[in-house]
């Protein structure tokens, strides 16, 4: 992993580097292997931020009160 550890990032961080990796990723002329190493890096910050979002979705689910 490359950059700040997750846990310490925001969401909108996770995302920009996220959005990053994928102008990358979407460069024909990347050699091969930056280009698996952006994949791997790209996996592992599209999963921190699900669990990110559904952390999220939890809280605000805990916050509404039952009917």
């Amino acid at each position: 992993m490359t950059g700040a550890a997750h846990g310490s990032e925001s969401l909108e961080e996770l995302l920009e580097r996220l959005e990053n990796l994928l102008q990358r990723l979407a460069d024909p002329a990347a050699p091969l292997e930056r280009a698996v190493t952006d994949y791997e890096d790209a996996s592992r910050l599209l999963a921190a931020a699900r669990q990110r979002l559904e952390a999220a979705a939890s809280r605000i689910g805990d916050a509404i009160p039952d009917p």
